[in-house]
């Protein structure tokens, strides 16, 4: 009997704890009904028994494949059906009790980085592409970019997104487990999942968010000098693939995603370059560790310095060209029209208007070519700027 009013009084406690945190929890996720609080004490109450880790059971090979320099690179990856069902149960949403403690979001964040320590899949995972970066001969430098790779290639989840966008349903992060399980996931699952990693790798890391841009990436621990924000951790992301550690990419502002890496065509294949484009805004940075530091960043700087002056030079060009491409159009459009006046004054002999004509034509023809000749130069300019651009970004 003693037994039993101890277990109702420790039920009594934990329900007390429990109701602490639904009004945080209704205030984040704009519940303000019992209809929808139910569910979410529904997963407290699961919270409050411990789930034991699984029998590793109903085993599943996933394959990862991504290119990094240029070499497809392939990593099967053993999971299991019975891991992943443990992840999907565990704590989605921050807990505590009393007053809500000031460093409660890097908490919350931690919370998705602590694996069950019978779970060795993240370190399985690190060693394996250790492994296969001293295979292929890479530098430590470089296989911290070919884990960066890895994590990039991983599809994005275009409609978890979408609903966490529009306020749809009650999307959460995922475990890196849950990520690599179902090989997708958005910004904020993708990041933990490559801090997971790089923190298994000896890295130090950290997470930057961007609440207004409903975005989040990773930093890695490099040279101060070279570091985003003077954080001493430099940018990685994590959404879109060819994005290098120390730049920030822009964001395509009408579909929210980091704009990929890719080449640019010549100007007389592709005269519209996007203009659509977002810088990202305010950054928190949280789960920061200190480990080894990533250097790779050094020579990135100088390609990215390199990389600002050509952008600036196509950009000065597209401008130039654009208004060159107006007045060669409309003296070609003269031009018809004075060869068709002469062929009437040609047809009517009248031979005195005719030979004014001649002689204002063909000092038209030789503006005409001029302006052509320059017009041309430019575009040559413009394309050697654009092949340049090309081989930078292939590093």
């Amino acid at each position: 009997m003693k037994n039993w009013l101890r277990k109702i009084l420790v039920v009594i406690f934990e329900l007390v704890i429990i109701a602490g945190v639904l009004w945080f929890i209704a205030e984040k996720r704009g519940i303000h009904s019992l209809a929808k609080i139910a569910p979410a004490l529904e997963e407290k109450m699961q919270q409050v028994v411990a789930q034991p880790f699984p029998k590793l059971e109903q085993s599943v090979v996933k394959t990862f494949s991504w290119n990094y320099k240029g070499v497809k690179y392939e990593l099967p990856l053993t999971l299991y059906q019975s891991v992943y069902t443990y992840y999907q149960k565990q704590p989605k949403s921050y807990a505590y009790s009393g007053t809500i403690p000031p460093d409660w979001e890097d908490g919350y964040y931690g919370m998705f980085l602590k694996a069950n320590e019978n779970d060795l899949t993240i370190s399985q995972l690190a060693a394996n592409l250790q492994s296969l970066g001293e295979k292929h001969k890479l530098s430590s430098d470089q296989i911290v970019e070919l884990t960066l790779a890895f994590v990039q290639a991983i599809a994005y989840d275009d409609a978890k997104a979408s609903n966490i966008l529009t306020g749809i349903g009650s999307e959460t992060m995922l475990y890196p487990y849950e990520t690599l399980f179902e090989q997708q996931g958005v910004c904020s699952d993708k990041s933990l999942l490559a801090v997971s990693i790089l923190r298994k790798l000896g890295y130090g890391v950290a997470i930057f968010t961007y609440e207004q841009d409903n975005h989040m990436a990773i930093g890695v621990q490099c040279p101060k000098s070279y570091s985003t924000y003077g954080s001493g951790y430099c940018y990685g992301e994590t959404t879109s693939v060819g994005n290098k550690i120390g730049i920030i990419p822009q964001f395509d502002a009408q579909s929210n995603k980091t704009v990929d890496i890719k080449e640019l065509a010549n100007f007389d294949q592709n005269q519209q370059q996007e203009n659509n484009l977002r810088d990202l805004g305010q950054v928190k940075i949280y789960q920061s560790t200190i480990g080894k530091e990533y250097d790779g960043v050094v020579e990135t700087k100088k390609v990215e310095n390199e990389v600002v002056q050509l952008k600036a030079k196509m950009k000065t060009y597209i401008t130039q060209l654009g208004k060159q491409k107006i007045d060669v159009t409309q003296e070609l459009s003269d031009l018809k029209k004075q060869k068709d006046n002469l062929d009437q004054l040609k047809n009517d002999q009248n031979f005195e208007k005719f030979n004014v004509g001649v002689e204002k034509y063909n000092n038209s023809i030789e503006k005409y070519k001029q302006d052509l000749k320059s017009y041309n130069n430019v575009i040559t300019l413009y394309n050697q700027a654009v092949a340049r651009y090309n081989s930078l970004i292939k590093q």
